[in-house]
């Protein structure tokens, strides 16, 4: 039975059904996630409708609610050239270092333009905020973020500074202490309109969720991945389950790395720890000086990245075009640069910014 609507109440309506499994429309999920924004919303109508989805599970239907609405609200950027994120839903339990992080910086070097959404940690020690800042990187550069993406091709996308409407519900969502709606949305609510999503997660019921809800926001080039062994990255150690959203179609395929020139990699391999330590590790990637395992994990993800940009036909070259760039210091120089960037007074940003012209490699069908 679909929810009824009811004038100016969606949100306790879309809490009642989904506590009682009721199918909830698209209209009365919009409904129901803009009340959420909204400063006049009571806590514990937060509360409840948070605690309402995580027990009863978020469908694609409400995912793609959130995103519209958290979209709506969003700090609006000005860029209209091409941009991939790489990101994951976190709560894989691993402890890893931040792959995905590592990866856009990697793939950047390497040709990319990456706008690279994320937070400070949230169940881990070092979430891609806590990194990037302990390696000097600007979290806010506000209207620079197009003169990054232009200059540098790469930029960080910190939520509380491009997301302000959640900033309201962060004591709510402490409070309740698991994860809610919006660390689903998350990943498909990057406010850059990007041109390829490189998103992991933990769970297949997260891949299948977050690949529907990417089905019905028309999206393009976008990969759900689930990792091997349950981790939200490509690994070498096994092979990742893709469901890749295009065109207005859902297809499914797997990367194996076995076939790669790529050296495999167990979870203690890839161990991180807090800021400190995984900034250690990350220079380690960055400069080509990390243990193979490592380093050919960060190349396996910025591969990836690669091929959905545009800058690789498959993984196989992704990887070659990756590795070269670590030999070169690109990668370690590109770091370098955005951290000075910080301490340089930018001039005044234009209304638009657009990527410098480039003849990206025509991708073939993924097989």
């Amino acid at each position: 039975m679909a929810a009824t609507l009811l004038a100016g109440r969606a949100l306790p309506t879309v809490t009642r059904d989904a506590v009682a499994g009721r199918t909830v429309s698209a209209e009365a999920a919009r409904a129901a996630v803009a009340e959420l924004l909204d400063e006049a919303t009571d806590e514990v109508d937060a509360a409840a409708f948070l605690t309402a989805v995580a027990v009863g599970g978020a469908s694609p239907v409400l995912v793609a609610a959130a995103v519209e609405a958290v979209l709506a609200v969003a700090r609006r950027v000005a860029w209209t050239g091409p941009a991939v994120d790489v990101v994951g839903t976190g709560g894989d339990g691993s402890g890893s270092v931040n792959i995905s992080t590592l990866a856009g910086l990697v793939a950047a070097s390497a040709g990319a333009t990456v706008a690279k959404a994320g937070n400070r940690a949230a169940t881990s020690q070092c979430g891609s905020a806590d990194l990037l800042e302990a390696l000097g990187i600007d979290l806010d550069p506000g209207e620079r973020l197009t003169e990054l993406l232009a200059e540098h091709r790469f930029a960080f996308l910190f939520a509380p500074a491009l997301h302000p409407a959640l900033r309201r519900l962060a004591p709510v969502r402490r409070r309740l202490g698991f994860r809610t709606l919006f660390n689903l949305s998350g990943p498909l609510a990057n406010p850059v309109p990007l041109t390829g999503r490189l998103i992991g997660t933990a769970t297949r019921q997260d891949q299948e969720v977050l690949a529907q809800a990417a089905l019905r926001l028309g999206y393009r080039r976008t990969w759900v991945i689930q990792g091997f062994d349950g981790m939200d990255e490509l690994t070498t150690a096994g092979p990742a389950r893709v469901l890749q959203v295009d065109g207005g179609e859902l297809t499914e395929f797997t990367v194996d790395p076995a076939g790669l020139p790529l050296r495999a990699a167990g979870r203690a391999e890839l161990a991180g720890g807090d800021a400190a330590r995984n900034a250690v590790l990350a220079r380690q990637v960055l400069d080509g000086t990390a243990p193979a395992p490592l380093l050919d994990t960060v190349l396996l993800n910025a591969a990836a990245v690669l091929q959905l940009s545009g800058h690789a036909p498959d993984l196989a070259s992704g990887v070659a075009l990756a590795r070269s760039a670590v030999e070169q210091g690109a990668p370690a120089a590109l770091t370098g640069r955005l951290a000075r960037s910080r301490t340089t007074k930018a001039a005044p940003a234009p209304r638009t910014a657009r990527a410098p012209q480039t003849t990206p490699i025509t991708t073939p069908e993924t097989t």
